[in-house]
């Protein structure tokens, strides 16, 4: 007799099929696509947890599942959506930031200005470039190539970006590090510096805080040294999102170590790091000024005469870095440029009066279910609906650029992806969005079936109150429940083959 095995897959309940009088195994009923995802979100520890989800055959607009897809939920990252497919829309993939060098008032081997108009430019760090400062190295040898041995002014020209360097609906506890550093139109490093830390030889004496590498940042600090062995405990003060940080805490005797944390003035640390290139390259500057008014930067480039210009890589490698690591500061870069470009201003007001307008005209999304705040998700004031997420993917899928999209999502096994180590058994038919920090996880994308269906979904939680971990396991069994479902028998041996029997 051939027993006949079934795994439900939450609870790893196993129904094995009996021998009928005959002698013939029948095998059990397969349990319905809503059945399986009630196992998994209704029993314990996930029964409290607030669920909104949504499955839909691309082609043919057949619902699989749906659980609160009208509900709005906080989206954290999933927010990125938004601001990549609306620069795909808009910008579209090829395109590229440029960053001019201007000379005004020159006179042979002297100018009165060297000028650097800022574009916004979000990839003038490490992930695009061997090292972060590279672009401002390649401006200051086009400076430096040009003949000129000496500058007046070095001015960086901000105005295509407002002044407001922080979102003011993130949470002061995200500011200092690398979730949350500050956004304007000339940046490199992500918003980011290097903060060297050292204890001194005897405990309770001083501590060091300073800057360390070309981007600089004013450090004051109160670090205290510890006893040898002790945790290193930093603490910094951006309250006030002055030029100057403040440094406390402790950090054990004779202990080094090298922190990454936000700088408060981008373009201020960008420019110091450029006229110290500068000068590497027998270039000397008198000053460094940053220009913000709009009417102002005008002027100064109306004087000036062109020089040159810095190339970014084009949108869709940029839209990748926002989507596959879920980087925060360049999603915020590109939704002021949408601001800048395409709205009003460039700032968090003008950019999201872009995404509404691309949204509700275009994607054909219903305005009352999307509310947005930023473009990373770092604010908790997002929301949106299941409903409109499998609309913004379903959008996506029928744009002329939808494989730049589709390329630009986490899948599994996809290194520096934060699928990279989830969804094993669906490498290479998932390229999903998604997102973890207290209390939220998202899961958004699209799952491949077996014959090449589309099935777009939104897996959206709040308020778990769990482990991150338990709750991104459970959303991992959905997408598994419905490649299953979607495949059907035979095509379920896909999944079966790479879970080991699972």
């Amino acid at each position: 007799m051939r027993a006949i095995h079934y795994l439900l897959l939450a609870g790893a309940v196993v129904q094995v099929g009996c021998a009928s009088a005959g002698g013939t195994a029948v095998a059990p009923a397969r349990p319905s696509l809503a059945s399986v995802i009630d196992s998994i979100t209704r029993e314990r520890p996930l029964q409290r947890t607030a669920w909104g989800i949504l499955a839909k055959d691309a082609a043919t607009g057949h619902v699989l599942f749906a659980r609160n897809p009208e509900q709005h939920f906080i989206p954290a990252s999933n927010t990125k959506l938004v601001v990549s497919l609306v620069a795909l829309g808009r910008f579209g993939p090829e395109y590229t930031y440029r960053t001019p060098v201007l000379l005004g008032g020159r006179s042979g081997d002297t100018a009165a200005t060297a000028v650097v108009v800022g574009s916004g430019d979000p990839t003038w760090s490490e992930r695009f470039h061997d090292e972060a400062t590279a672009p401002l190295d390649s401006l200051a040898a086009l400076i430096a190539r040009a003949g000129v041995r000496h500058a007046g002014a070095l001015v960086l020209d901000v105005s295509r970006f407002r002044d407001e360097l922080v979102n003011g609906t993130w949470e002061v506890a995200d500011l200092p590090g690398i979730y949350a550093p500050p956004i304007d139109a000339i940046a490199a490093a992500e918003g980011t510096f290097q903060l060297a830390v050292s204890g001194g030889s005897t405990a309770g004496g001083p501590g060091s805080a300073v800057a360390a590498g070309l981007l600089t940042q004013a450090v004051k600090s109160d670090l205290r040294t510890d006893t040898a062995g002790a945790r290193t405990v930093v603490r910094i003060d951006y309250t006030a999102r002055r030029d100057t940080i403040y440094v406390s805490g402790t950090i054990a005797a004779g202990a080094v170590d090298t922190l990454t944390r936000a700088v408060t003035q981008p373009a201020r640390s960008a420019g110091g790091a450029l006229e110290e290139l500068l000068r590497r390259r027998d270039v000397t500057v008198d000053s460094v000024v940053i220009v913000r008014d709009s009417a102002a930067a005008a002027s100064i480039r109306s004087t000036a005469q062109p020089l040159g210009e810095w190339v970014s890589a084009p949108m869709g490698e940029i839209v990748a870095v926002i989507l596959r690591p879920s980087q925060n500061w360049v999603a915020e870069q590109v939704l002021k440029s949408l601001g800048a470009e395409f709205g009003e201003e460039g700032s968090w007001r003008g950019g999201i009066a872009v995404e509404r307008d691309y949204l509700y005209s275009v994607a054909g999304i219903d305005s009352g279910a999307v509310n947005l705040r930023d473009g990373s998700g770092m604010s908790p004031q997002n929301l949106i609906t299941p409903v409109s997420a499998v609309q913004m993917l379903l959008h996506a899928r029928s744009s002329p650029w939808s494989d730049s999209f589709r390329d630009a999502l986490a899948a599994p096994g996809l290194e520096g992806s934060t699928l990279s180590s989830r969804l094993e058994a669906l490498d290479g038919w998932v390229f999903a969005k998604t997102h973890t920090i207290s209390n939220v996880n998202a899961l958004s994308g699209y799952l491949v079936a077996a014959d090449g269906r589309d099935i777009v979904f939104s897996i959206l939680t709040n308020g778990t109150g769990l482990p991150a971990g338990l709750v991104r396991n459970a959303m991992d069994e959905i997408a598994l429940a419905l490649a299953r479902e979607v495949d059907g028998a035979a095509g379920a041996d896909r999944i079966t083959n790479r879970t080991g029997g699972r």
